[in-house]
């Protein structure tokens, strides 16, 4: 049996460390819309952040990749993803060209 933290592959990337896991342990993020948001939501959740509200009355961010995804479930899923790593990469300072 493993008794690692479940984190601790994350923590030990350069960009993460264990000062960026305790920012997205502390961060206060948002999910919004019905547009990919469970997946935005799962990743949040497994990277650590504890603190996440959901609005699905609001519109989330445009996705800029769009057209690159044929079905509409696969364009979801990316769109999702895309945004709780540009949220994951905000709270860790990281590049704001990736949003």
């Amino acid at each position: 049996m493993n008794d690692e933290h479940p984190l601790t592959r994350q923590i030990r990337l350069a960009e993460v460390g264990v000062a960026g896991q305790a920012r997205l342990s502390a961060a206060s993020l948002e999910v919004r819309g019905a547009d990919g948001s469970w997946t935005e939501l799962v990743y949040l959740c497994r990277a650590g952040v504890q603190r996440i509200s959901l609005k699905s009355s609001l519109s989330p961010k445009p996705f800029a990749h769009n057209a690159l995804f044929r079905h509409s479930t696969t364009r979801r899923q990316a769109a999702g993803a895309w945004r709780a790593i540009a949220q994951i990469r905000s709270v860790l300072s990281l590049d704001p060209a990736f949003r």
